[in-house]
């Protein structure tokens, strides 16, 4: 009887680790995964705004009102500094974040990457194509969701 008992218990303990420290790991791996896609995207983004700024001289143009390409492109650098670098990424890693965190974590690299992606479909359309119809593309397309 008593082997029973100790056996359910060890069983018990197993389940107890896989389930409160096995599972975080895994969220975080894909955290991790996510975090990098949003960091390169953020970064080619950055880059195709540095070539439509050159090519297009719009340096001082406005995006929308009282926001510069170059001013947007600052803010990108920025807001990249702040919450993609690797620096952050390691932090957060040191801190071992609840699933809870992790979760919420997930869902704002979500939203940034869905956004980018918006606005990295939108200069790959710009760049490419004929600069004479550049003059009428509707600049306001290109602004960031929030």
């Amino acid at each position: 009887m008593d082997i029973i008992a100790i056996i359910g218990l060890v069983i018990a303990i197993i389940t107890f680790i896989y389930q409160f420290y096995r599972k975080p790991k895994e969220k975080f791996s894909h955290l991790k995964i996510q975090f990098k896609a949003t960091q390169r995207l953020s970064l080619q983004v950055q880059e195709e705004l540095r070539e439509f700024i050159e090519k297009y001289d719009a340096e001082n143009q406005f995006l929308m009102p009282g926001i510069t390409y170059q001013a947007y492109l600052a803010q990108m650098e920025r807001s990249f500094n702040e919450n993609l670098s690797d620096r952050l990424l390691e932090k957060v890693e040191s801190l071992k974040p609840s699933d809870n965190t992790i979760d919420s974590m997930l869902k704002s690299l979500e939203t940034q990457f869905e956004a980018l992606s918006q606005i990295d479909a939108q200069l790959r359309t710009i760049l490419n194509s004929n600069p004479n119809q550049i003059t009428q593309y509707n600049y306001e397309n290109i602004k960031p969701s929030k």
